[in-house]
């Protein structure tokens, strides 16, 4: 074996190391099949591509007591996405929790509180100053599901 040969049986090693001792994906087969029937539907007529989003925890040890983590608001993340998408590629948007969304990146932080006001014991409306956005995010989101070019899984 050559030592480009090595190199690679040595890093392989190392990744199935890791991933062997890494707590298991909750309801891992689930997800698996969905990613797999997602790429089925879209593989042919373009091209997919997996955007990871927000930060990142790695534990230190087996028992998860002490971790590494680091925060990201997921701006960049859902950024790409949308751009992959203007493209005409279809996408796996893998996130972490409270990370910023594809489409939401121009509300308001804490979009349901600032974007919103109570007409009544039961219908709300848009503020005026945020309507032009709120709409925007809804239409472009909705155009994306609409058409299952996006597939948002939460890690």
């Amino acid at each position: 074996m050559d030592k480009s040969g090595a190199t690679q049986a040595t890093v392989d090693t190392q990744v199935k190391s890791f991933f062997a001792s890494a707590p298991p994906l909750r309801d891992s087969l689930d997800i698996s099949q969905k990613i797999k029937e997602f790429i089925e539907r879209n593989g042919g007529a373009s091209r997919v591509v997996c955007v990871t989003s927000g930060g990142t925890t790695v534990p230190l040890e087996q028992r998860c007591v002490r971790y590494i983590d680091n925060f990201s608001s997921g701006h960049r993340g859902a950024s790409s996405t949308e751009y992959f998408l203007k493209a005409g590629y279809a996408v796996i948007y893998l996130n972490r929790r409270g990370t910023c969304q594809p489409y939401c990146r121009f509300l308001p932080d804490n979009p349901l509180l600032e974007c919103f006001e109570i007409i009544d014991e039961s219908n709300i409306q848009v503020l005026q100053s945020h309507s032009e956005a709120v709409n925007r995010a809804i239409r472009d989101h909705r155009a994306v599901w609409t058409i299952d070019i996006m597939f948002l899984l939460l890690i």
